[in-house]
């Protein structure tokens, strides 16, 4: 399996979404969660009843405001990809003193590494945000098993357990960024 890929490129995503028959939404009753429903093609299932449909500008302004980069899958029979903070691992913010985590503009936690558990066609993939790698699981409950370990490896760890449809199912952190800070 290839690596994920990450761009910021307008052009390069809406090939990428057009190629797969995808289109720009948003998450009904959201100021702007941002998803592709993947409505043509042999396995696409139809429209999503929970995403609206926007025009690919409208989609792009919030990309751009939010700071996001688009990671997926270049074989062209994934549809796997996730929006994540364009600054990736390379510059992450700690969180407030206390412990408590501010939220970036993708919905996830400042200061924690991201390990993300998704239903993608050839089965459940786990990757950590930022690296470029996932590997794919058979079952769930291997994939989830596997995503733990990783996430105790790289605290603080947010961990994310999508369901079949991509909807988040379960958030689980391990550690505290201000107990992982460098000392000086």
């Amino acid at each position: 399996m290839a690596s994920a890929l990450r761009t910021r490129d307008h052009e390069e995503i809406r090939r990428w979404a057009k190629e797969r028959g995808g289109i720009p939404t948003i998450v009904k009753g959201t100021e702007g969660l941002l998803r592709i429903d993947f409505i043509r093609g042999a396995k696409s299932g139809g429209r999503e009843a929970s995403l609206e449909e926007t025009s690919w500008e409208d989609w792009f302004r919030i990309f751009d405001e939010r700071e996001l980069s688009f990671l997926h899958s270049p074989e062209k029979e994934s549809k796997f990809f996730k929006l994540v903070s364009a600054s990736g691992a390379e510059t992450r913010e700690q969180a407030p003193s206390g412990g408590e985590s501010r939220e970036r503009g993708d919905g996830r936690a400042e200061g924690w590494n991201t390990i993300l558990v998704s239903k993608e066609e050839d089965g459940w993939h786990v990757g950590v945000e930022g690296d470029g790698h996932h590997k794919r699981y058979s079952t769930k409950a291997d994939a989830v098993h596997h995503a733990r370990e990783l996430a105790r490896r790289h605290q603080p760890a947010e961990l994310i357990i999508e369901k079949v449809d991509g909807e988040e199912e379960d958030r689980i952190h391990y550690g505290e960024p201000s107990e992982h800070a460098p000392h000086s």
